[in-house]
């Protein structure tokens, strides 16, 4: 933790001056982090920091970051996703996330900063959540190919849809006669 020490100057009658210590630190990590999510999007609020570091200028930044499972590793989220009002500078403790992935792991972290932080040489305390979107349905299977017919079968194959989103139970095809 950095400690600064600001002299403030404080009249306390016209003939006596005081110069006053105040202590400034980094502010605490936020606290309760809840997470409300869907298929694609996450709505985020949490609490203020326990400590706020002796300061009163809190600000509170968003990371997003995509994790792949199998690989063990996550990494920042795509231009793509959209953190409203912003992902940085936060006054307020409450954002939304949208274009998210379907059926998909992602890490946020809500940092809470203030004046100190910047000379601080240590990233700031954050509170972390871990999110898995729902499933959607799929996108469609992009191209349906005859293998062999018969004049009472036919015999057909495909690849799956380019985004699942999901675990693919079974598939149905309809058929209809001309």
């Amino acid at each position: 933790m950095e400690i600064k020490f600001d002299l403030i100057p404080k009249q306390f009658s016209s003939s006596h001056l005081c110069l006053c210590l105040a202590f400034a630190a980094v502010p605490s990590a936020p606290r309760s982090v809840i997470s409300s999510v869907n298929e694609t999007s996450l709505l985020l609020e949490w609490s203020e920091p326990r400590d706020m570091g002796g300061r009163e200028d809190i600000l509170f930044n968003v990371i997003c970051k995509k994790c792949l499972p199998e690989r063990g590793m996550c990494s920042r989220c795509d231009d793509n996703v959209d953190i409203s009002p912003r992902h940085l500078g936060l006054t307020q403790r409450r954002v939304t996330v949208r274009n998210l992935q379907a059926h998909t792991q992602y890490s946020f972290e809500i940092q809470a900063v203030n004046g100190v932080s910047n000379k601080s040489p240590y990233t700031p305390q954050f509170a972390s959540v871990n999110i898995t979107t729902n499933q959607a349905a799929p996108s469609a299977v992009p191209t349906v190919h005859l293998m062999a017919a018969t004049a009472s079968t036919m015999s057909l194959s495909w690849l799956p849809p380019e985004n699942p989103n999901g675990i693919i139970l079974d598939y149905e095809i309809k058929y209809h006669e001309k």
